[in-house]
């Protein structure tokens, strides 16, 4: 049966100086992070600003990573969109370009209660062959997806595999877990609380920080995964080090300017994602160089 583990980013969407998405920087940000050990891709989520992509600007990520990828790891795509009808056909059109697994985020700005996100779900998992996961993530869609309704949707959706659940209420997740005897695959989002995470029974990691420093979550995973839990909490700690500087900016304007310092030219974000000023630009450089981020960061020639 289909199952994800190991640390997967949610893989950034590098723009040109045009704003147009770029395939020769996507290609190589797949090749670098294959390099530094990680298990997959998450494509076109909240990292990847799928909600701010074209349809066509989403096949166009997608059926470069899955090109690039070569079948070496699974690529998930995140179908998520504000219509039903748009995520289905999302969702056929990964299955198309050779997505390994579809995931989405729940119904959003309109509240249609918890009916409306089964038959959401329901529907937009119909739509293709492909694995589901569903895409907790109530601290920026409002929904927290209880449980409950976890059951009942596992009763009608027989693709349905998992959920990448981005919130720090880990009694919750235990309850994941716990799901049809531990087989339900539970992914973790944030990536502060990676190793938390995995202690509490994830089966893998699924973040945006994994763009920076890919080596670094592979690394703690393994190390938690034999037992060594010190240079699991270690090397977590890096990590935290390098959030807590990225979270002081608008964050994924400083993530792609970092992706820019360790040598993958990223572009902007996307508005209504707000660009670093030049001050601010100079101002991350230093706490980065504070942290020492490119004494222990990968960067594109290493």
């Amino acid at each position: 049966m289909f199952k994800l583990s190991g640390v997967m980013p949610a893989l950034l969407t590098p723009f040109d100086r045009a704003g147009d998405v770029n395939p020769a920087v996507l290609r190589e940000m797949v090749d670098f992070q294959l390099a530094n050990g990680v298990a997959g891709f998450y494509l076109t989520g909240s990292t990847g600003e799928g909600l701010l992509l074209s349809p066509d600007e989403r096949r166009l990520v997608v059926e470069t990573v899955v090109g690039q990828v070569k079948g070496r790891a699974p690529v998930v795509v995140h179908v998520g969109a504000l219509t039903t009808r748009a995520a289905r056909a999302l969702a056929v059109q990964a299955e198309e370009a050779g997505a390994d697994a579809i995931s989405s985020i729940p119904p959003i700005y309109y509240k249609v209660g918890v009916e409306g996100i089964k038959q959401y779900y329901i529907q937009v998992a119909a739509a293709s062959s492909l694995p589901f996961y569903i895409y907790n993530i109530p601290g920026t869609t409002g929904v927290n997806i209880s449980v409950e309704t976890v059951q009942d949707l596992l009763a009608a959706i027989p693709t349905l595999r998992g959920i990448k659940y981005t919130s720090y209420d880990f009694f919750q997740m235990r309850k994941f877990v716990e799901l049809q005897g531990g087989w339900f695959n539970v992914i973790s989002g944030p990536d502060e609380m990676m190793i938390a995470a995995q202690a509490m029974g994830a089966d893998g990691a699924i973040g945006t920080t994994e763009n920076l420093l890919p080596h670094i979550f592979a690394q703690a995973y393994e190390a938690f995964h034999a037992g060594d839990v010190a240079a699991a909490q270690a090397l977590q700690a890096k990590i935290n080090w390098v959030i807590n500087v990225f979270f002081q900016f608008p964050s994924l304007s400083a993530v792609k300017e970092m992706m820019r310092l360790i040598g993958f030219d990223c572009g902007a974000a996307r508005p209504p994602n707000l660009p670093l000023t030049d001050g601010q630009k100079s101002r991350l450089r230093e706490m980065l160089e504070e942290i020492g981020f490119f004494e222990f960061a990968a960067t594109r020639h290493d």
